[in-house]
């Protein structure tokens, strides 16, 4: 497995490479300027996003500036819904991909059912979410996933539509290496993961996932595909809450430093 640099010669090292002494990180969004979502494509700003520099009801401290909070209302299931599309923003589109962002659940953060976080897609409108079994050449996903809450903290992990599937969902792959994907509200959490195309037809596609700099999970038997024609189509942040059922209160969820590189991230430093 690939090594991190420490904190400190991460963040200096990835402040070269976004001021374009390097080439390795494709995309940076800090959140510091209300024309974010410029940065994404897009003409305005995502549904239930706002840029935030405090929030005192959710007991929310920033990491680095500002960050963007999410809204998972009550009664409803949609949180957002970001999409870094590579062959829109590059030309191309990725074998292989590293992506990190800082997470922090709410103090309002108690979902009653699972639902989805950011993490890779490569559906083209097919196949690999909303119940579409994938078959091969149609389509493939590995978003992040919650789950419910047990003993005050939310497990994470990837929700995965892949060629090896039983059923009309994707697969549940909890991040359980040492615990660390339980999550705790009130503090931020540094995720990183990675995903690389299996071989078409093979069983050597890989997914692997930190947190704050330590593995969280690995899993180096994924058959995403067996076409060459799927690759990683876009890095999808996704929120939502479900499933079916909808959110029975205001939820909040907190996004900032998103990055994503060609190489090994790292973290840099959190604030609890």
């Amino acid at each position: 497995m690939k090594k991190y640099l420490s904190p400190g010669l991460c963040f200096a090292f990835l402040t070269a490479l976004v001021s374009g002494a390097e080439s390795e990180v494709v995309f940076h969004s800090d959140f510091e300027n209300d024309t974010w979502f410029k940065d994404w494509g897009l003409d305005a700003a995502a549904r239930n996003t706002q840029i935030v520099a405090k929030d005192p009801d959710n007991k929310f401290t920033a990491h680095r500036g500002k960050a963007l909070r999410i809204k998972i209302a009550e009664g409803s299931n949609y949180g957002t819904s970001l999409a870094y599309r590579f062959k829109k923003q590059t030309g191309s589109e990725p074998e292989e991909i590293y992506f990190r962002y800082y997470l922090r659940l709410g103090n309002d953060w108690d979902p009653k059912a699972g639902g989805k976080l950011p993490g890779f897609g490569g559906t083209y409108g097919r196949a690999g979410w909303g119940g579409r079994p994938v078959s091969g050449d149609d389509g493939w996903s590995a978003r992040g996933l919650f789950l419910t809450r047990k003993d005050g903290k939310t497990p994470v992990g990837f929700y995965c539509y892949h060629a090896d599937m039983k059923g009309k969902y994707g697969s549940h792959w909890r991040w359980d290496i040492e615990d660390r994907g339980l999550l705790e509200n009130n503090r931020w959490y540094c995720i990183e993961q990675y995903a690389k195309m299996n071989t078409p037809g093979k069983n050597d596609g890989i997914l692997r996932a930190w947190i704050d700099g330590k593995p969280a999970f690995e899993k180096s038997d994924v058959r995403m595909r067996d076409t060459d024609k799927l690759k990683i189509e876009l890095i999808w942040f996704n929120l939502y809450h479900g499933g079916s059922k909808a959110a029975e209160k205001n939820h909040h969820i907190y996004l900032d430093e998103v990055v994503i590189s060609r190489k090994p991230i790292g973290m840099v430093k959190v604030r609890k």
